[in-house]
């Protein structure tokens, strides 16, 4: 990775004594109690957009992104606030164990000792040299640790920032974009996997990536992201998938 001195600085002072909560900038905190809550209400829930495209997983997210939440995101992401990887990485953990609960294979797997994988989204290789750093796969490992997460998810081919683009400009952007890594194939021959992200929009990176997953002979796919938005104008739609230890 390489050292960006005053992008590291930035980090660095925002994690021994942060100017503001990055949520609504209330002084002294890094993530102020009022902020905490919005963070956290309403746990984990099963999750899709509208129109859900075909292939979309199984998937479970936290909160709306909007407000406090959206800003949060936005400082850790984009504006070197590294010392919210602590806050954010215990609502991504809840919606993995969550996603694992309401699927059979997964959780056959976990009971039976056999491994699961953790599969961050992938990044454009521009993101991630202008942020330095990989935030998503650093979230996976903070929330459920470096031995069950697996990089294995690449772009095979340069995508435009998804930001701005229709549910169906997203769609055609990544279509068959995402790749299995060299020798990842091999890693994930039959293993249940989770593939986790920040925030699912339109559904569309989770889509292409349990594509790719399912396509290199990977396990059962479901996904667990951080936030959701819906589409303007339309409240995201909860999905009718069992809540966690109820009957498949």
């Amino acid at each position: 990775m390489p050292w960006r001195p005053d992008a590291d600085l930035r980090a660095l002072t925002g994690l021994v004594a942060p100017a503001a909560c990055a949520g609504c900038e209330a002084p002294g905190r890094r993530w102020c109690r009022r902020c905490a809550v919005e963070l956290l209400a309403g746990g984990p829930r099963p999750w899709r957009p509208t129109p859900c495209p075909a292939g979309f997983p199984p998937t479970w997210s936290g909160p709306a992104y909007a407000d406090a939440v959206r800003a949060g995101l936005v400082a850790w992401k984009e504006q070197d606030r590294v010392d919210l990887t602590a806050v954010l990485a215990p609502v991504l953990r809840d919606g993995v164990r969550a996603a694992l609960a309401c699927s059979a294979d997964h959780r056959a797997a976990v009971a039976a000792g056999r491994p699961v994988a953790v599969v961050p989204a992938p990044s454009a290789r521009g993101s991630r040299r202008r942020r330095g750093r990989s935030p998503v796969r650093e979230l996976a490992v903070a929330a459920v640790g470096r031995a069950v997460v697996l990089p294995a998810l690449v772009l095979a081919r340069p995508v435009q920032d998804q930001a701005g683009l229709s549910a169906q400009g997203r769609a055609a952007n990544l279509d068959r974009a995402v790749a299995l890594a060299p020798r990842a194939a091999r890693a994930l021959a039959g293993i249940p996997c989770v593939v986790v992200d920040d925030v699912v929009t339109t559904g569309a990176t989770l889509t292409e990536c349990a594509r790719a997953l399912r396509e290199g002979g990977a396990g059962a796919v479901v996904a667990a992201t951080l936030a959701a938005t819906a589409r303007r104008g339309q409240p995201p739609s909860p999905d009718p998938l069992p809540r966690p230890g109820a009957a498949d």
